[in-house]
C-alpha cells in the first residue's frame, strides 16, 4: 500500500511543464521568433532557424512516447507553434506580395478560424452522443484523416509553397533548364494546388464544425424545453 501511495505521490508531484518532449517545444518557440526577426532582411538567417523549428517537431512526439512524457500541453503547444509560424510566414508575404495582401489575409483567417472552430466543435462533441456530421465517411477526405503519410505529404508542400513563394523575393534560385524557369518559382507552381487543395479542406472542416456545433444549440435547447 505504501508504494502505491509513495507512485501516485510522485507523480502528483511531477512538473509537466519541464518534461523533455516540452522543452524541445520551448526550443521550437525560441528558434521560430528569431526566425520572426530575421524575416524581413535576411532570409538565410531566418529559414535556418525557421527549418530547424519544423525539425524539432519531429522529436517531441517521439521524446513523449519514448520518456512516458505526453501530455495535452505539449499537443497545444505543438499546435499552436505550428499554425503561428504559418501565420507569422504568410503575414510577411503579404508586407512582400502587397499586390494580393487580401489573398494572404484570407489564407490566414481559413487556417487560424479553421483550426479553432474545427477543435471547439470535436471538445463540445466528446460531450454529447448526438449524431454529427462526419468528414470522414467521405472516400476521399477519409485518406486525409487515416493516412499519417497523405496528411504529411499535404502539410509538407503547403509549407513548402509559402516558403517557396518567400524565396522568391531575394532570388528566383538556379535556372531549371528543360523548362528555363528559377527552381523556387517552379516549387512554388509545384506546390501551390496542393496548398489550396488543404485551404478547402481545413474550409471543410470549419463547416462541418459549424453544423456540429449548431446541432449541439439545438438538441441542449430541446432538452431544457422539455
Amino acid at each position: 500500500m505504501e508504494s502505491k501511495s509513495t507512485t501516485k505521490s510522485s507523480s502528483s508531484n511531477e512538473n509537466i511543464f519541464l518534461f523533455i518532449p516540452n522543452l524541445i517545444g520551448y526550443a521550437r518557440i525560441i528558434l521560430a521568433f528569431i526566425s520572426f526577426y530575421y524575416m524581413k532582411d535576411d532570409y538565410k538567417k531566418a529559414l535556418i532557424c525557421y527549418f530547424l523549428s519544423a525539425f524539432l517537431d519531429a522529436f517531441d512526439g517521439h521524446a513523449a512516447r519514448a520518456f512516458n512524457q505526453s501530455t495535452k500541453f505539449g499537443a497545444i503547444l505543438d499546435q499552436l507553434t505550428d499554425r503561428c509560424g504559418t501565420m507569422c510566414l504568410v503575414m510577411v508575404l503579404g508586407l512582400f506580395y502587397p499586390r494580393y495582401m487580401f489573398f494572404f489575409q484570407l489564407i490566414n483567417l481559413i487556417d487560424i478560424a479553421g483550426h479553432w472552430v474545427h477543435i471547439w466543435g470535436s471538445l463540445l462533441q466528446g460531450k454529447t452522443s448526438h449524431k454529427f456530421i462526419d468528414l470522414s465517411e467521405n472516400k476521399i477526405l477519409r485518406i486525409y484523416y487515416t493516412s499519417r503519410a497523405v496528411l504529411f505529404f499535404m502539410c509538407f508542400f503547403n509549407e513548402v509553397f509559402y516558403v517557396s513563394l518567400y524565396l522568391c523575393h531575394f532570388t528566383s534560385g538556379p535556372n531549371v533548364k528543360f523548362v528555363n524557369v528559377g527552381l523556387y518559382p517552379l516549387i512554388a507552381w509545384i506546390s501551390g494546388p496542393i496548398a489550396i487543395l488543404k485551404l478547402i479542406i481545413t474550409i471543410l472542416q470549419a463547416m462541418s464544425a459549424v453544423i456540429n456545433i449548431g446541432s449541439i444549440d439545438v438538441l441542449e435547447r430541446s432538452q431544457k424545453a422539455n
